[in-house]
């Protein structure tokens, strides 16, 4: 009896420690599959992370000097959520910061990452890394600065959100796939 009740509290333990990964791994396929799509332009940062690979590094446009309606508010690091609406143009663009969840799926879950003496919040987006094949990661990285700069801003990612979880899809330059634009690069 004692040998039967060892083997299920193993299971038991097996299945929590599988349980875990899936459950994150489903959530954001989730938001792959049923998440509002939006576009957010972007800048370029130095990537490089000997763990996890060879990403490029995104700073999201308009995560930098957000204007806030409540800026006492907020401290650095803190939680917040950050209200979405689409411009003209297509992009998304921050309408306010705000501490407690929003109703509605235009959001996105994000932390302050330092605040000025003005109103204007800097804010950390979960979207900063596009993760691609280690091998085009280099020459990808070079393409997307070329067309991140100030003079010639075409880069930009495209991110599901579903319930203020935000995943990457896409990183493109102009209307190319970063991968199709690197391909076509190399002939």
């Amino acid at each position: 009896m004692k040998r039967y009740g060892m083997f299920g509290l193993f299971c038991c333990v097996a299945l929590l420690q599988l349980a875990a990964p899936a459950s994150m791994i489903l959530t954001r396929e989730a938001a792959l599959r049923k998440g509002r799509l939006w576009k957010f332009r972007t800048a370029p940062v130095d990537p490089y992370d000997a763990f996890r690979g060879r990403f490029v590094a995104l700073n999201v446009e308009a995560a930098r000097h957000v204007e806030v309606s409540k800026p006492a508010e907020f401290k650095r690091g803190q939680k917040v959520y950050v209200l979405l609406e689409e411009t003209s143009e297509g992009f998304a663009r921050i309408t306010d910061v705000v501490a407690k969840r929003p109703v509605g799926d235009a959001y996105i879950e994000a932390r302050v990452g330092y605040l000025t003496s003005s109103n204007p919040v800097n804010l950390i987006l979960p979207i900063n890394r596009y993760y691609m094949n280690e091998k085009a990661a280099p020459q990808a990285e070079r393409a997307y600065w070329e067309h991140s700069r100030i003079d010639r801003q075409n880069a930009y990612v495209t991110v599901r959100v579903r319930n203020g979880l935000a995943v990457i899809e896409g990183l493109y330059i102009g209307d190319k796939s970063i991968e199709d634009f690197v391909r076509e690069q190399q002939r």
